[in-house]
């Protein structure tokens, strides 16, 4: 159940906004052509370290499945225990034919139950991995476009280590103005209840 990854690939991918735009519309910031396409790009790493609310819903995911996978263990063990006590019972011949049965149809069906819960948890927390994710896109996205459309820009797109933007000139770098912008809002998404559902 490794959902943070799900949340950090949200980053690590290319973000792109197109406007229709004149090709001379004016912005203050810098542009890669004043009389053509105006592109700046943002730095996916540089996102994904230091915006706060990232970070936040992040390690709040990691705790919950943290928990989920402890509770998992716990009884996974104390079935252990269950089993290994049938067997010694099993072994000294103090049990009959019919209760042997029935305890091993019992000790099945709490297997095949932690199994289903197992797989009920990772359902709930890739569910709610994709909702933050999907949240938290939109905010940047709405974040970009408002750039964009103050800068006059064509596009924005996201600049990060085996992407598709090989190089970049720094000067059209407006990462430090994007994280402004998401970390001095107070956020709208709502924390992860970090307590997995027993």
């Amino acid at each position: 159940m490794k959902s943070n990854n799900l949340i950090f690939a949200l980053f690590c991918v290319l973000l792109m906004t197109y406007a229709c735009k004149d090709a001379g519309s004016a912005g203050s910031a810098p542009a890669a052509n004043t009389t053509g396409l105006r592109i700046a790009f943002v730095n996916g790493d540089s996102i994904l370290t230091h915006y706060k609310d990232f970070k936040k819903q992040s390690e709040a995911m990691e705790i919950k499945q943290r928990n989920a996978e402890e509770q998992l263990q716990s009884k996974g063990a104390a079935l252990e225990k269950e089993i290994m006590a049938y067997q010694q019972k099993a072994q000294t011949g103090t049990l009959t034919g019919k209760e042997m049965q029935a305890r091993e149809k019992y000790l099945s069906s709490r297997q095949e139950a932690i199994l289903a819960e197992r797989d009920q948890m990772a359902q709930e927390i890739m569910k709610e991995t994709a909702a933050i994710n999907k949240q938290l896109q939109a905010v940047l996205q709405e974040k970009l476009n408002a750039i964009k459309e103050k800068e006059g820009y064509d596009f924005i797109l996201s600049y990060v280590e085996g992407g598709p933007v090989l190089v970049a000139d720094a000067k059209y770098d407006i990462t430090a103005q994007v994280l402004k912008q998401l970390n001095e809002e107070e956020s709208a998404t709502p924390a992860v209840d970090t307590t997995a559902k027993k």
